[in-house]
């Protein structure tokens, strides 16, 4: 189909800002005639108009590309960096943002939610670059996003000429055979350790959330929007595990959980507010339906995080007195599309993804080991304790991407970018170009 693009230019934050809305086909190279729109914002420095463009791709899946809001002429962290030396296109991804966006009040069904993965995303950009005339253009991808530069690799890597993940080497790209569970497997070991470093690091906090699942399964407590909390779903908390700065919101969080109402034990309503806010998927429902999908290879995923959690002692759902009572991370489980109000409409899509055996190939072996002959620079950062995506399948990984240069470091978790964006950017440049 002829690509149909409409741009229009503004000024913001001391830059001019394009803003792009390329009609595209929901299924890229068929004879389906749906159409979505791909959003994406430009930002260019003052007399950078003939600078080379790079795009970030953001981690997820389901959420928009980052909105800057600074206040100032200067944009910092990575965004800043980037604008240094390239023209920086912020891509929404299909299903967010302004990209044709789902609302988790319009429930899908999984047909269209199939066309929502890193290969019709990397479809999306690549007919982006070419209807907006660009060379070869610079890929950024933070988490998911780094996936999708992985499929971009594979798929199009004439489209690529510097690629640079954070956190974000998905593990068995090499394999066409890709094992969801052995995935979850080691995400689950990662997140028991983090556990247990943070129960050392802050006495009491063990007993504490022992003690707050043993209430929630025994005594009514309700979250603002009606339902009633679980203490399976409590555990969803843990996401902070990863992050750095996480453990302190942790412990801040179980600090006084408790008082008492009239002779009862009771959660305090600030605690029960924050934990809405960490656990709730209201403003991105695709992160939960489609995230094991981002997987999917050559067979069904069946509910993996599900299947590989109850079988390890920690992470059950039912909580057993002579295990540890562990809090989960990236570990999406069937039981949220009845507890999660905003996600109860999309159950049946939810399991009907789960159960699909023949999705399409995301990477391609060969296409990834030939990345340096095609002239790609490329460079990662790879956190030693990321329980999203695991150092030690990331690192296999980044042995069969060709000339890949990986940054090995502790120094933050899983969301270094946003923690150190510049020095993280400028450090996998100079890998990526001292070679």
């Amino acid at each position: 189909m002829n690509a149909d693009l409409t741009t229009t230019s503004t000024r913001r934050h001391g830059h001019t800002v394009k803003e792009h809305v390329l009609t595209a086909p929901l299924v890229h190279g068929g004879t389906d005639l749906r159409t979505i729109d791909i959003f994406a914002r430009e930002y260019i420095p003052d007399g950078g108009e003939a600078l080379p463009a790079l795009v970030f791709l953001q981690g997820g899946p389901g959420h928009g590309a980052p909105r800057p809001t600074s206040p100032t002429r200067e944009i910092t962290g990575w965004l800043g960096e980037a604008l240094s030396g390239y023209r920086v296109i912020l891509l929404d991804q299909r299903g967010t943002g302004r990209s044709t966006p789902v609302d988790a009040a319009v429930p899908l069904p999984a047909d269209y939610l199939t066309h929502l993965r890193a290969d019709s995303i990397v479809a999306d950009a690549e007919l982006l670059r070419v209807t907006l005339g660009e060379d070869p253009w610079a890929l950024l991808g933070q988490s998911f996003g780094g996936f999708c530069i992985t499929t971009y690799l594979s798929q199009h890597p004439e489209g690529v000429r510097e690629a640079y993940l954070t956190g974000g080497l998905p593990g068995f790209a090499h394999d066409p055979h890709t094992r969801v569970d052995d995935i979850y497997r080691a995400t689950y070991a990662k997140t028991a350790v983090r556990n247990e470093r943070f129960f050392a690091q802050f006495p009491g906090t063990q007993q504490r959330i022992r003690d707050i699942c043993r209430h929630l399964d025994t005594h009514e407590e309700l979250l603002p929007t009606g339902e009633r909390l679980s203490s399976r779903r409590f555990r969803l908390i843990g996401m902070n595990l990863g992050r750095t700065g996480g453990f302190d919101t942790l412990a801040y969080l179980l600090e006084e959980p408790f008082h008492t109402v009239g002779g009862m034990t009771r959660l305090r309503t600030p605690f029960l507010l924050r934990v809405a806010d960490e656990i709730r998927f209201a403003d991105a429902p695709l992160y939960a339906v489609i995230h094991e999908s981002i997987y999917g290879m050559d067979r069904a995923t069946n509910w993996s995080a599900h299947r590989i959690g109850e079988s390890l002692p920690g992470f059950t759902d039912e909580i057993d007195d002579d295990d540890p009572v562990y809090l989960t991370g990236e570990h999406i489980r069937p039981w949220l599309f009845d507890e999660d109000p905003s996600l109860r409409p999309w159950k049946d899509a939810a399991h009907a993804l789960a159960a699909k055996d023949d999705w399409t190939p995301l990477y391609d072996a060969d296409a990834l080991a030939a990345t340096h002959d095609n002239g790609i620079r490329t460079a990662a950062a790879v956190y030693l304790d990321d329980i999203f995506v695991p150092f030690e399948l990331s690192m296999e990984t980044a042995g069969h991407i060709g000339g890949l240069r990986p940054h090995v470091t502790n120094r933050w978790e899983h969301n270094g970018i946003g923690m150190d964006g510049a020095g993280l950017f400028r450090t996998l440049r100079d890998l990526a170009w001292d070679h």
